[in-house]
């Protein structure tokens, strides 16, 4: 099974320490899919804080498609136009 994201798995790491560390018994019922990333993250410091937070957005639309789109469609327009050019001959 495929590994849940990093920041949650951390996250529910942090927090069965810390309540861990406040009782002696603790049973918690967690996805197959979280085990490796909790188990990876136990003990590690984590910032809960910066867990939180919410990454800014990545732009919808980066230099490279809007150059790599305006090469498809001017090797398009050069190929249509060869084609009209020389079915005028």
């Amino acid at each position: 099974m495929k590994n849940l994201p990093l920041s949650l798995c951390r996250f529910m790491s942090s927090m069965l320490i810390k309540v861990a560390c406040e009782h002696s018994s603790v049973v918690a019922v967690v996805g197959k899919g979280h085990l490796p990333g909790i188990k990876k993250n136990w003990k590690q410091p984590i910032e809960v804080k910066e867990l939180l937070s919410i990454p800014s957005p990545k732009p919808l639309i980066s230099v490279a498609k809007i150059v790599t789109t305006l090469g498809v469609a001017v090797a398009g327009v050069a190929i249509i136009s060869g084609i009209y050019v020389s079915s005028k001959k």
